[in-house]
């Protein structure tokens, strides 16, 4: 089972790799249900600001920022099915109902023919680099700079641009088993979604960078 957590944090992570690679699956529409059960997962209506907004697809040093969200779903196709943990569901009731949005684990379930995956995305409800690096320096202390440092100062340059980063694809699962590639690998090299911006380089790419050219008026 996942293990329930206040923060998405590392110890939070280990944690859930051990228990999907526990709990395998096979490939067909019941074992997405099963999945499910054994998991504690159930549907869910995700926001419209994570839907709408940007993601990064790699924990620490991401290349790219890619999106939006709703855009990707569409790429990955399938019957796609948002869920979210029970337990983490009510640790979101109960912080929502303080006035608090906190970083939340959602999947993303998309089932055809050939196989079932399961893209799992940890929600940003950050404004700016520095809250979202906050939450990591909270479990990390003093080694988050070392692990997170740089990722800081390169979403602080996209965020600068009018970027909405609202989330990041932690995991990748397929037919029961947990990727060892990153899932910005997997985006780019097997289903061809594109990025919008490259971190490294601070600037938007291809025709995400047309639209945000300044329309010149004429006297």
């Amino acid at each position: 089972m996942l293990k329930r957590l206040n923060k998405w944090s590392l110890a939070a992570s280990i944690i859930m790799l051990a228990s999907l690679i526990i709990t395998p699956t096979a490939d067909t529409g019941e074992s997405a249900q099963s999945f499910r059960q054994q998991n504690g997962l159930l549907a869910y209506a995700p926001p419209d600001w994570f839907l709408e907004g940007y993601f990064i697809a790699r924990e620490t040093n991401p290349g790219y920022v890619f999106g939006p969200v709703q855009d990707f779903v569409r790429v990955v196709g399938g019957k796609a099915t948002w869920l979210i943990e029970d337990l983490d569901l009510e640790r979101l009731e109960r912080a929502s109902a303080d006035g608090k949005i906190p970083e939340y684990s959602l999947f993303l379930e998309a089932v055809s023919p050939e196989r079932t995956e399961y893209w799992v995305f940890v929600l940003l409800p950050h404004e700016s680099a520095k809250e979202w690096f906050a939450a990591r320096r909270a479990y990390h202390g003093r080694k988050a700079e070392g692990y997170y440092g740089k990722t800081q100062s390169m979403l602080e340059r996209a965020l600068s641009q009018g970027l909405k980063i609202k989330a990041e694809i932690r995991f990748f699962i397929e037919k029961g088993e947990l990727s060892l590639a990153s899932p910005e690998d997997i985006i780019m090299n097997r289903y061809k979604f594109q990025p919008v911006f490259d971190l490294s380089a601070g600037r938007w790419l291809g025709s995400a960078a047309k639209t945000q050219e300044p329309i010149s008026k004429e006297e």
